[in-house]
């Protein structure tokens, strides 16, 4: 599990693997923290809201959204599958809003 992959998640293990608990998020947790239980994601949505904290991405053939404002621990077992892994201009685009998001 690597910084910028993108990663079908289970986003509440209490409630195990009903189709509505599943979603895609990306990480973006540094890779040198990545031998600690837990990782952070940022979800990834379809639908836009007029926030500068969401950040526009093509995964899949689709456009959609990383939700820079709902960033969250995951713990590893609730990583299901890999998807891919972001573009490398989305990526900066990400690291730009998550610096600008925790400077203030």
């Amino acid at each position: 599990m690597k910084r910028f992959e993108v990663w079908l998640v289970m986003k509440n293990p209490e409630y195990g693997r009903v189709v509505d608990n599943l979603g895609l998020c990306t990480i973006v947790t540094p890779n040198e923290l990545n031998n600690l239980p837990s990782l952070l994601v940022a979800p990834m949505t379809t639908s836009h809201q007029n926030t500068p904290s969401r950040v526009e991405c093509f995964f899949e053939g689709a456009k959609g959204f990383i939700m820079a404002d709902q960033i969250r621990a995951v713990e590893k077992f609730c990583f299901i599958k890999k998807l891919g892994e972001l573009e490398s201009e989305v990526q900066v685009n990400l690291c730009d809003c998550l610096q600008e998001f925790f400077a203030y």
